[in-house]
């Protein structure tokens, strides 16, 4: 299994119902991509945040699995039109887990 997290800062002043309107679109790809085994988006809720907001929980097949969704012309899709607009900074993380 690999695992890809990201931490988006968002904008200020973006209104909620845009926020959760992008969640619902990301969330929605674990239904229609192949090789997602979890996939989570929600507020971050950790005391150190760093200003990071929102973020994405991910799990996949492989690692070619995680390449494959985020060149994916779905997920692209989703980033460029509803996403994207309302990000300032996002930072990743990717590992699987073998050398913990």
């Amino acid at each position: 299994m690999f695992h890809c997290t990201i931490l988006f800062a968002l904008k200020p002043g973006i209104a909620l119902d845009r926020v959760r309107t992008a969640r619902e679109s990301l969330q929605s790809l674990i239904e229609t991509m192949p090789g997602i085994d979890h996939l989570t988006v929600t507020h971050n809720v950790a005391s150190d945040r760093g200003g990071y907001n929102l973020a994405l929980f991910s799990a996949f097949e492989s690692r070619t699995a995680c390449d494959i969704f985020f060149r994916h012309p779905e997920y692209q899709r989703v980033w460029r039109e509803e996403l994207g607009p309302l990000v300032e900074r996002s930072v990743s993380a990717q590992g699987d887990g073998e050398d913990c």
